[in-house]
């Protein structure tokens, strides 16, 4: 008998959709000691006794006893749970034996494409820790945090048990969620369909799931409670006894529904959406999503699309097979953006530079966390994940693809070699940037570096090239950035106090570099780069420029023209400071002594300054010395007291 003529198989196929374009099913159920699948309608508890029913009826023809209870018990024992959307089979792994989920993971794949397998019950360590180490990051279900994607849930989460869809379906508990007003919208049914579903909902209320969580609930929890159904014979009632029953309890969940918001259902209410999305994805004494990557700052994480890359085993680099899928298909666009060879790329160069990876996760961000336009080509971001064997913790680095390289060189229409040279002076330029901003007071990240790898790219005319691509690597500056600070952190006056002087002092350096959005000039200031990292009190403690974008743009204008950029950052933030006039006296003072110091430290060194980039091309069209001169005059020439009265001045007291 074949393998595949062993599995037993019950239900429709995974994906399969009925006549109205619905999902047949969206619960499955994997079996690994006798090879199985079940994806029957109803509950996961309801599989296992049909899987086990097969398995005897199979014994039977054979001429073999049925299963002793300790045996089905085994049968059972090494399942796992499946739960199916329109775009993935979810796994929900028992946390404490991930090797049984995986087991079922490389089972299900029989079946369904690995770019379609996702894991829940991310919320649980042991559950990414599996997963981060086998450097499948990517295959984390994530939680929505967009409107769209909370729209998505919802619209994705409607189930039924035997009837019609009733209700809202967390896929980490296994819980069922009835709503008020579906609950109310029972009463439209015919007698049969209304007395077949208050049955179903009596019996499963009481049932609890093999994660112990009840198979129905009510939203809120307990509004309707098994207690009230209790005693009820739904089976045997007249209609009009049937229907007295479900207006009884129907003013019983009334009654319990305080929050107006609950008591109709209405995806466009925010109010009903975010309780429903809340209980959707909520999973009792579970940590928060934000720390799958230990550090990283939750708006930060939830923007991160993480991408499959290898596992490596006693130093060796194995890709994730998947890429042998996409090479099969190229012409597929979602699997060739699942599997983006810049990040193939980055991991090859990970693993010849070092020597004692344990593992990778690399990821890209889905979205700018800043609103930013107008500094030319996009600079596409990855984020890496590197734990080295001998290290306690992993590494987080920051991966920021040039801006202009031969390929966007190439897109404008230039020749090869002028391209390969344009991106190589860009990449001096942004290390000489880097270094001119240090040089002037700029807190920056202590280390970045630039590294290339190798694509193929096309021309204008269409012509493929093999070209190098350069990107820049810094590790990640844990913290807030200074325009996501949470409110409440506010509240406390010596937040509020320490805040400011790091914003000012920060303001300061910023100016005189002249960071400014290439198209139109705007001043670029406290907009999602300057990062506060607090201390062990949550009180602010250092800040730090995560990336120096725009610095040296604007060179030549007087500070008196921008100045009032930086009164900005002060004048929105004065509804959280009941002591306005005291912080925006240390953030002026503040920003004054820190100009005044980066300008005595110019005064007392000025040779070592103004040679720094003597060996640098001089170019009045805008070269790094050229800016650097223009900069260094105009730090020369101001009254720091006098433009500190002016930045008082554009601040709304």
């Amino acid at each position: 008998m074949s393998t595949e003529a062993a599995v037993i198989r019950l239900g429709p196929e995974i994906f399969a959709k009925d006549a109205k374009g619905v999902l047949a099913t969206r619960i499955g159920t994997v079996f690994l000691r006798t090879p199985g699948l079940v994806t029957i309608r109803g509950i996961h508890a309801m599989q296992r006794l049909a899987f086990i029913d097969a398995l005897n009826a199979r014994r039977k023809a054979q001429g073999l006893p049925p299963l002793t209870p300790k045996e089905e018990e085994a049968e059972i024992a090494e399942s796992v749970d499946l739960l199916f959307d329109e775009h993935y089979a979810l796994i929900r792994p028992d946390p404490n034996n991930m090797a049984l989920a995986i087991r079922g993971d490389e089972f299900l794949q029989r079946y369904v494409s690995k770019r379609r397998i996702r894991y829940l019950n991310i919320q649980n360590r042991l559950v990414r820790d599996a997963l981060r180490t086998r450097g499948e990051a990517w295959r984390m279900a994530p939680v929505p945090r967009f409107e769209e994607e909370i729209r998505t849930l919802i619209e994705n989460a409607r189930v039924g048990i035997d009837g019609r869809a009733i209700y809202y379906y967390n896929h980490l508990t296994g819980t069922r969620f009835i709503t008020l007003s579906t609950f109310r919208a029972l009463a439209d049914l015919p007698d049969e369909e209304l007395r077949a579903l208050l049955v179903e909902i009596q019996q499963n209320v009481q049932r609890r799931n093999r994660f112990a969580n009840p198979e129905i609930d009510s939203l809120p929890h307990g509004a309707l409670p098994p207690s009230a159904l209790a005693g009820l014979d739904f089976a045997n009632m007249d209609a009009n006894a049937l229907r007295a029953a479900h207006a009884a309890l129907l003013a019983t969940f009334q009654s319990a529904v305080q929050d107006p918001s609950l008591r109709e259902d209405d995806i466009d209410d925010p109010g009903w959406r975010k309780a429903l999305s809340a209980a959707l994805v909520q999973q009792a004494n579970e940590t928060g999503v934000s720390s799958v990557i230990e550090g990283l700052s939750p708006e930060f994480f939830m923007q991160i699309e993480w991408l499959p890359g290898g596992r490596v085993e006693e130093g060796e680099l194995f890709f994730d097979p998947i890429f042998s899928e996409a090479d099969a298909h190229p012409d597929d666009e979602q699997l060739q953006r699942l599997c983006d060879h810049r990040a193939r790329s980055i991991l090859f160069n990970y693993v010849r530079e070092y020597a004692k990876i344990e593992y990778v996760n690399i990821g890209r961000t889905r979205r700018s966390l800043s609103n930013r336009t107008g500094q030319g080509p996009r600079a596409f971001v990855y984020i890496v994940e590197l734990k080295e064997r001998h290290r306690p913790q992993p590494q987080v680095k920051i991966i920021r693809i040039q801006r202009w390289t031969v390929a966007t060189h190439l897109a404008d229409g230039h020749p090869l070699l002028q391209s390969i040279i344009e991106a190589e002076d860009y990449t001096d330029y942004v290390m000489d940037r880097r270094l001119a901003a240090r040089q002037l007071g700029m807190h920056l990240p202590p280390l970045m570096v630039p590294r290339t790898f190798r694509e193929s790219v096309r021309d204008r005319d269409g012509q493929a090239h093999d070209v190098w691509t350069g990107y820049f690597e810094r590790d990640y500056i844990a913290g807030y950035a200074t325009d996501k600070i949470p409110e409440h952190l506010y509240a406390s006056p010596a937040f509020r106090q320490a805040f400011c002087r790091l914003l000012g002092q920060a303001a300061a350096p910023n100016i005189i570099i002249g960071r400014a959005a290439v198209e139109g000039g705007k001043t670029i200031f406290d907009d999602g780069d300057e990062v506060i990292r607090l201390n062990a009190f949550q009180l602010p403690e250092e800040l730090t420029l995560a990336e120096p974008t725009g610095s040296f743009v604007n060179y030549q204008r007087p500070y008196a023209e921008t100045i009032g950029d930086y009164a900005a950052a002060m004048n929105r933030r004065k509804a959280l400071f009941p002591d306005f006039e005291a912080a925006v006296r240390i953030f002026a003072e503040s920003f004054e002594d820190e100009l005044a110091r980066i300008q005595r430290l110019y005064r007392e060194r000025r040779a070592g300054f103004d040679g720094l980039f003597r060996d640098r091309p001089m170019d009045a069209n805008g070269s790094m010395a050229y800016r650097w001169q223009c900069v260094l005059r105009r730090l020369d020439a101001v009254n720091a007291h006098a433009l500190a009265r002016q930045l008082l001045d554009h601040i709304d007291l």
